[in-house]
């Protein structure tokens, strides 16, 4: 799973459903040590063993004593393998841009690389029309596809 700051995956669901997963990778980033949320959250998972845990800031403070660096960069680093593997990114539209193709060297196929289009959404409720994508309101259908999905659509995401 790859978030930054501004992404909506929520952590407990993961956890709560921790059964389910295999191996889990997180890198989550933000773009300074103030950004990042889930603090609780991340330290506890950060005494996990069952979880890679990989938190990473644009640029560190005087305070910061943890990874620095830019999410994709941080990606091609932890190379996280594809066998069997989905991965979900979501964040700040530029940040998915420069993280999918670092996904596609490590061999995850569209079909499994899942990312949100949240960033489109503006009344949430298929009334206003400024989210549709094709036949599709991100706000109704989505707003989480897989690439795979996306790839159907038009261009406009």
């Amino acid at each position: 799973m790859i978030e930054e700051h501004s992404g909506d995956v929520r952590l407990e669901d993961i956890s709560r459903n921790r059964a389910r997963f295999g191996k889990i990778t997180v890198i989550y980033g933000a773009r300074n040590p103030g950004l990042l949320i889930y603090k609780d959250e991340l330290a506890a998972w950060a005494k996990r063993d069952d979880i890679s845990l990989n938190v990473t800031v644009d640029k560190g403070d005087a305070d910061w004593k943890g990874r620095e660096g830019f999410v994709p960069t941080v990606c091609r680093e932890v190379a996280p393998s594809s066998e069997n593997a989905v991965t979900v990114i979501c964040g700040p539209p530029v940040m998915i841009r420069f993280t999918l193709p670092v996904f596609f060297e490590l061999g995850f196929s569209k079909e499994n690389i899942i990312t949100s289009l949240e960033m489109r959404m503006k009344c949430g409720i298929g009334k206003c029309g400024r989210c549709n994508v094709g036949e599709k309101y991100v706000c109704k259908d989505g707003p989480v596809f897989s690439l795979a999905e996306l790839d159907k659509l038009t261009k406009e995401y």
